[in-house]
């Protein structure tokens, strides 16, 4: 098996055999040693490597055992994904973007910059699915994971969330929830006074439908930034959204806690009415 092979395999056919190459030729996959000390430890979950964090603290060690970085294997549910940010860092933009780990009560955050970032969206990973994050780093003192040069994130197994397909039975309002849709209408975006805060926050509407039904979205801050990257007939996934019912009229409301990404990916689960 070539190593462009490979990394098809690794991503689980997620990826073409263009994209498995510029990975290779960008250096976001590098192939495991069976001798490096992470593949040695084995995958841990969050919950795993939170209790080893809490049983280091319980001993105490001293400050320079804390504060040194280890690396960890991590394999585990996809709790939340949050769009990409850029942010200004010596005198320079990079895209950033937090993921979480681990399960309701057991999480961790993880933070991704530039391409590997952007991984995340070329390759449809969703809230639900099932990762190994290998050669991330940990701070025993921080409880956060980031990302080294030789970190990479494969797909185990696909998400068990529940998608909202069909709008048709939506008659009361929703929290938090998962949908998808395809893209009738995109408005520019425009910038409003934040209530009670300084500064302007970007808002964009759109419209989207389930085959059937047309209904008026709304997106706020980072989710308003993400339809700059959506065109007309895009199937898009709107994560950890709102539904809400006014005057028997169904709005889908998006903001910072939220995640909206295109992908062809999702097109087949809309169905032809």
């Amino acid at each position: 098996m070539s190593d462009i092979e490979e990394v098809v395999d690794k991503f689980s056919g997620f990826l073409t055999k263009a994209q498995a190459e510029q990975l290779l030729k960008d250096g976001l996959y590098v192939q495991p040693k069976a001798s490096s000390n992470a593949a040695a430890r084995g995958n841990t979950s969050v919950k795993e490597l939170l209790n080893r964090i809490k049983t280091q603290d319980n001993k105490k060690a001293d400050a320079d055992a804390e504060a040194k970085e280890s690396i960890v294997n991590v394999k585990d549910i996809v709790y939340r994904i949050f769009n990409p940010q850029l942010i200004s860092s010596q005198g320079r933009e990079r895209t950033r973007r937090t993921i979480i780990l681990g399960e309701e009560g057991s999480t961790i955050a993880l933070s991704l910059w530039g391409k590997l970032s952007d991984l995340i969206d070329m390759n449809a990973f969703e809230r639900g699915d099932t990762v190994i994050v290998s050669n991330a780093l940990i701070n025993s003192a921080g409880g956060e994971l980031r990302t080294g040069q030789s970190t990479i994130i494969n797909r185990v197994s696909p998400s068990k969330v529940g998608v909202l397909t069909d709008y048709s039975n939506i008659s009361s309002d929703i929290r938090r929830t998962d949908i998808i849709g395809r893209v009738l209408e995109i408005d520019p975006i425009r910038h409003v006074n934040r209530l009670g805060k300084p500064g302007q926050m970007a808002v964009a509407s759109c419209v989207v439908t389930d085959s059937a039904n047309a209904v008026a979205a709304s997106f706020w801050g980072s989710s308003a930034i993400a339809t700059t990257r959506m065109r007309t007939n895009d199937t898009i996934k709107i994560e950890f959204c709102d539904l809400r019912v006014r005057d028997g009229r169904l709005q889908i409301i998006a903001n910072d806690d939220s995640r909206v990404v295109a992908s062809n990916a999702f097109a087949k689960r809309l169905g032809k009415r």
